[in-house]
């Protein structure tokens, strides 16, 4: 059975993600992409993790700029995790 989580780098202005299935057997094989801080780019972020089927998201920031990034992102992941029949998918997300 899969089970995929994402991690989040915030910097300025990218974000740096990474969705791995830890449910897998030997090596963990990762997915890396590059966001832009941005709403368009936030929405794209969210698409791309619904996509991916990550069950939970983490973020980890050295500097203030997770605050925007974190409450922008959380509400963008919380629509993205609606499915069109009106199903939701629940997607955890740690980072505030």
């Amino acid at each position: 059975m899969s089970y995929r989580i994402a991690g989040v780098d915030v910097h300025k202005k990218i974000l740096a993600v990474v969705v791995s299935d830890v449910e897998v057997e030997g090596e963990y094989q990762f997915a890396r992409r590059m966001f832009g801080s941005n709403p368009e780019q936030l929405r794209s972020l969210a698409a791309r993790l619904v996509e991916q089927e990550a069950e939970e998201v983490a973020m980890e920031s050295t500097a203030q700029y997770w605050k925007t990034s974190a409450g922008s992102a959380g509400k963008v992941l919380e629509a993205a995790a609606r499915r069109p029949a009106g199903e939701t998918r629940e997607i955890e997300f740690y980072g505030e």
